[in-house]
Order: structure tokens, then C-alpha cells, then sequence
């Protein structure tokens, strides 16, 4: 699992590589025979992709940048551990993919710049969140949509005591005796007071490393992330985390029995009500302001100028679905010549806005929620 954070998102809206720009992007499924169609679906968008291409480039040229899609298309392992949304951006110097848990526009765009305000529901969206299942025995970081989670891949992050403090012997008799295993001190747990201060101390210490491992992964981020765990473990966390968006609910029980499946079925109500709490906020904050003629617009070509001159502090894209899903195009998945096809020319300002917005430090928010009737945006300026 790929964990987007917004300098990650940055970086992709700043590039300054030389030549043409390829977003291609894909609504996935994670099982099932929609993974046969997503891989029909890719081919058919990198084939468009190359057509348009071809009309300014050389084929050798083309299919050197294409061949990543290409690779992709045909690692059938690849589409095995897809999420609910594949991105991936290529230029001459080089490609980069990405896999989200929350469905994305089928589209492949051709230009100077990448095409990237679908991933930024990933930043503020209704419906990204994080979670942490914790206990001694286990660690697992997953990224959540609405409708799933997915596990993230924690290198560096220690993911059970034993980890921490290894199991060298055992006397039934009398203790066990532990290890430690990346401190390499040994340590004996007998009966009574001082061996639960023993213990409690190497479990304080694991809680801390796993702290200090996440502290780097989460770096960026800006998702809630609601704690799965038994009541002292939570506790003993949270006295540790340094992670700002932390629900203050908890599901307090052991996680370690529970599928993804599961947690996710356990977790999502807590997330959807501070999801639910922040759009209701959000979107109220918007109307009184408009109702008091306060620095509001939902005019695109306003909304637009005022990204592009840093005046956005909140914008609105809609999404479910995207701009560019809901123009006509016979069927067949949109393939785009950014700054030549006039039908995509508002989904072009939206995106421009977005990039604007981002870059000028002010949040972008995905939502399914309409904030102004007939309008692809809206947006709480600065002054």
C-alpha cells in the first residue's frame, strides 16, 4: 500500500521535468474478475495514451516513456494487490505509481503537467482515514476508504515486543527469561512487583520505538487515525503519540484476531462521525459566509484566478464522481490533450485550482456532498 502524504502530492505538482507529462489513472478492484477488467481497462488507457502521443512524438520515443504502463500491464502479480485507486505519472525522465484506497476518475491525460487533484481526497476527504492496531503481539498501520482498508508495509517499524525483546528461555518453575532483540540486553521476569515494573518498562519501550517508527511514516499526513486495541494499550500509546489527528474514541478490544475486514467494520463508525463532523463544518462555515457576504465564490473562472493569485483558503472540488467522468465521451474511457479539448476545459480549470490551492498552502476538499448546486467547485478565499 502506497501512503500519499501532501509533500508527496506536491512533488508531483511542481514537476519541472522536461517534456511531456502522462497521468494515467484507474478505479481498481482488490479481487474478484474485476481484476481481469481493470487490466483491460489499463490497456485500452495506455493505447489511447499512445495515440495521442504519436501525433507529436516518435514511436521510439513513446514507447520508451509508455513502457511502465506497459510492465504494469502485464505483471498479472501487480493486479493481485491493487487498492480502490491506481495512479501513475510518467515522464522522460522517469514514472511513478500509486496505489490509494479510494476510487479515482478512469483517465489518461497528455500535457506539461500532471493531473493530480484526485489524489488530493487523500489530504481532506470525506472519506480517508488511517488506522493503528495495536497490541504486543502485532502492529498494523492501514490505510481506510469508506468501503475498505489496506495494510501499509512498516519497514522500519517494530511490529511486536518480540521485536524488541526476544525470548531467549523459559522456566515454567519460575520465569521466563527474555532477550532483547534489537538492544541486545537481557532481561528475567520472576514474581511479584519488581518483575512487573520489568515488564511494564520493555512494554513502554516497544510502545516507544513503534512511536518513533510511525512519527516518520506519518510525517505529512493529515487523516484521522482512530487506535484499535486492549484499554492499557491504547492508553499507553496515546501518552506516547505525538500524531495530531488521533480520535479521542478508541475501539477498545483486541485487534489481533480481527481481519481487515473486520476492523474496518469496527473503526468506521467513529471515523465516518468526525469525517461526517468536519464536511457538515466545513460546508456551514462556507454558507454563513456566503450568507453574510463574507470572501466566498463558486464562480470556476473566479475561483480559478483567485487559486492562481494564492487567495483560495478552502476549496471544494466534487467528487463521485469526477469532473472528467461526468463529461460525454461515447463510453470510452476520456483520453485528454490538456489545453486542446474544449469539453474538458472547466475540469481543466478545477484541476489548475487545485494545483494552486495546494501550492499555495490552503486545503483541498474532495467531496461527494455538493456544496453549491450546478457548480464543479466552490472556495473560501483569503481576502
Amino acid at each position: 500500500m502506497d501512503l500519499l502524504n501532501r509533500s508527496d502530492i506536491q512533488s508531483l505538482v511542481a514537476s519541472e521535468a522536461d517534456g511531456i507529462h502522462v497521468s494515467l489513472m484507474l478505479p481498481t478492484h482488490r479481487f474478484g474478475s474485476g481484476i481481469q477488467a481493470d487490466q483491460v481497462q489499463w490497456k485500452n488507457l495506455v493505447h489511447g495514451a499512445e495515440a495521442v502521443l504519436l501525433e507529436e512524438m516518435r514511436r521510439p520515443d513513446v514507447e520508451a516513456l509508455l513502457a511502465p504502463a506497459r510492465e504494469l500491464l502485464n505483471n498479472n502479480l501487480a493486479w493481485q494487490y491493487m487498492s480502490d485507486g491506481l495512479a501513475m505519472f510518467l515522464t522522460p525522465a522517469g514514472s511513478q505509481m500509486v496505489r490509494i484506497p479510494a476510487s479515482l476518475p478512469t483517465l489518461a491525460a497528455v500535457g506539461e503537467h500532471f493531473v493530480t487533484g484526485p489524489l488530493m481526497r487523500l489530504l481532506s476527504g470525506d472519506a480517508h482515514f488511517l488506522l493503528l492496531a495495536i497490541s504486543q503481539g502485532s502492529v498494523r498501520l492501514m490505510d481506510g476508504s469508506r468501503h475498505t482498508v489496506r495494510q501499509i508495509e512498516l519497514d522500519d517499524v517494530p511490529t511486536s515486543l518480540r521485536d524488541v525483546v526476544e525470548p531467549s528461555g523459559r522456566s515454567d518453575s519460575m520465569a521466563r527469561s527474555l532477550t532483547a532483540g534489537r538492544g541486545g540486553r537481557a532481561v528475567f521476569y520472576g514474581h511479584g512487583v519488581g518483575a512487573d515494573e520489568a515488564k511494564k518498562d520493555d512494554v513502554m519501550r516497544f510502545f516507544r520505538e513503534v512511536e518513533a517508527g510511525l512519527r516518520e511514516v506519518l510525517a505529512g499526513q493529515t487523516a484521522p487515525l482512530v487506535l484499535v486495541g486492549l484499554e492499557q494499550n491504547v492508553s499507553a500509546y496515546r501518552e506516547l503519540n505525538t500524531y495530531s489527528e488521533v480520535l479521542d474514541e478508541a475501539v477498545l478490544r483486541s485487534p489481533d484476531e480481527l481481519s481487515a475486514d473486520e476492523l474496518h467494520q469496527v473503526a468506521w463508525p467513529l471515523v465516518e462521525g468526525r469525517l461526517r463532523a468536519d464536511r457538515t463544518r466545513l460546508i456551514s462555515r462556507f454558507h454563513d459566509l456566503k450568507g453574510t457576504g463574507g470572501q466566498v465564490s463558486s464562480d470556476v473562472d473566479a475561483v480559478s484566478d483567485a487559486a492562481e493569485q494564492g487567495r483560495v483558503e478552502t476549496l471544494f472540488i466534487r467528487s463521485d464522481p469526477w469532473c472528467w467522468e461526468r463529461v460525454e465521451d461515447g463510453g470510452d474511457p476520456p483520453v485528454v490533450r490538456l489545453g486542446t479539448d474544449d469539453r474538458f476545459a472547466v475540469c481543466e480549470e478545477v484541476e489548475s485550482a487545485a494545483r494552486h490551492t495546494l501550492a499555495y498552502g490552503g486545503m483541498v476538499h474532495a467531496t461527494s456532498q455538493e456544496v453549491v448546486a450546478d457548480s464543479e467547485l466552490a472556495a473560501i478565499l483569503r481576502y
